[in-house]
């Protein structure tokens, strides 16, 4: 049987002290999105893997939550 190996199996995993700090949050802050399901109000919290009892983050799946969070170009938007 042969397993092909996608990007997501090659994707580095952080750990959540290290994913907390690549998205500019406290790893509370974090922790406690993901028991309430939002990072930011109104603003679902990313998705994360369990293994075992330890939590980790994909970085695509970090980097394409924060691409889908909206920009503006001043505070009147």
């Amino acid at each position: 049987m042969t397993i092909s190996l996608t990007n997501k199996a090659t994707d580095p995993l952080l750990r959540h002290e290290e994913a907390a700090h690549y998205l500019g949050v406290s790893p509370a802050h974090l922790r406690r999105a993901r028991y309430t399901g939002e990072l930011f109000k109104g603003f679902d919290a990313p998705k994360y893997i369990k293994m075992g009892h330890a939590v980790r983050y994909r970085k695509s799946t970090l980097d394409e939550w924060l691409s889908a969070l909206p920009e503006y170009h001043s505070t009147a938007d």
